[in-house]
């Protein structure tokens, strides 16, 4: 075989590999799972977004990003009005299927700090409750919600873990429902 009839088939074969290799990226990216969400803050006492509220959201974002699934969020709002909420709610679900997003995760975060130790801290005592609801975008179906109590603030040395178990330990109850 001549020179030029070796490097052809090197050539052929390197494209061979290369269009294979694109295909499948292709193929993986059309059928990666996307999640998109937006946490609401309810109270009545602060306008202001609360740190534990972006601590919530970051570890959403690790505990998804870790996981494999492509994530998006829209800002967090505080808003204590049923029809602005379903509002916001409705605009980030319009933006995340444009955008392609197979589940979007509507996120109420209620605080009460009317007996806090300390209102301005990013602490789990200040929260009371969570609620989610985890909506396929191309079916418009609710596939699961839920809701969750913090845990006693005492049982974290730190406070900052203890926002951070919570909003683990939601994450995974997002999981399982869009892993059924």
């Amino acid at each position: 075989m001549s020179k030029l009839v070796i490097e052809g088939a090197i050539h052929m074969s390197i494209r061979k590999v290369l269009m294979i290799f694109a295909v499948s990226c292709c193929l993986a990216s059309a059928n990666a799972i996307s999640v998109a969400f937006q946490i609401l803050q309810h109270e009545d006492s602060k306008s202001d977004v609360r740190t534990a509220c972006y601590q919530m959201e970051t570890g959403l974002f690790d505990f998804f990003f870790d996981k494999g699934i492509i994530v998006s969020n829209s800002p967090v709002v505080v808003t204590n009005d049923e029809s602005e909420q379903e509002v916001m709610f409705n605009q980030s679900m319009m933006e995340a299927s444009q955008g392609g997003v197979k589940y979007f995760v509507e996120l109420v975060c209620e605080y009460d700090v009317s007996e806090s130790s300390n209102p301005e801290a990013a602490l789990l005592e200040n929260i009371k409750q969570l609620t989610w609801k985890v909506i396929d975008l191309k079916t418009d179906k609710v596939l699961g919600s839920g809701k969750k109590v913090p845990p006693a603030a005492r049982n974290y040395k730190k406070a900052e873990k203890g926002v951070a178990d919570f909003s683990y330990g939601i994450a995974v109850e997002i999981y399982k429902i869009i892993r059924r």
